[in-house]
């Protein structure tokens, strides 16, 4: 059953079809929050944006993909826990190589994921804001250009610019890193 079937599913009120989403979603949202919050704060996030996709479930529309609709909630969500929870705890990219680790295969790859996800954590850091957001998007939520520029409000040439740029910088950071 894809995502779309579950939503319409859970649009109609059928908790078990919601819950699978969430399921689905749980993983990659994490990550995607903990690259801009500690893990902690990144749980508690998770538990609003649910909340707003139960209680916004009625207003979406089939149109486009699940994963477009949730990630911009999720987008929404974070922002303003951000702004409320600035100097509480909110710590950028705290936990980020441990959400790595944990989807590693195997515990001979756990030492390896997790300081390759410490590089790349690091290297994050050094991005602006709209190119971290749309690296994240693009490679944890899935989401096309298209709809990575909807969720952020500018035009498609301006996502794909901050993704090339994101990806230079992360190529030349983690090049210099690494030698």
């Amino acid at each position: 059953m894809t995502d779309e079937d579950l939503a319409r599913q859970a649009k109609e009120g059928d908790h078990d079809a919601f819950a699978e989403l969430v399921r689905r979603y749980q993983g990659r949202l994490l990550s995607f929050l903990c690259y801009r919050a500690s893990r902690a704060a990144a749980e508690d996030v998770f538990q609003d944006i649910c909340v707003k996709w139960w209680t916004h479930m009625k207003s979406y529309e089939p149109t486009g993909r699940f994963a477009a609709w949730a990630f911009t909630i999720a987008r929404r969500t974070m922002i303003d826990h951000s702004r409320k929870e600035r100097g509480r705890g909110f710590l950028p990219l705290e936990g980020a190589a441990e959400i790595v680790a944990e989807s590693a295969p195997g515990p001979s790859r756990a030492a390896e994921s997790a300081e390759i996800g410490e590089r790349l954590a690091r290297a994050l850091e050094d991005l602006s804001d709209e190119q971290r957001e749309v690296f994240l998007l693009r490679e944890y939520a899935g989401l096309s250009f298209k709809e990575i520029a909807a969720a952020q409000g500018c035009s498609l040439n301006t996502s794909l610019a901050r993704m090339r740029y994101a990806l230079l910088k992360l190529r030349a950071r983690l090049e210099a890193r690494h030698g």
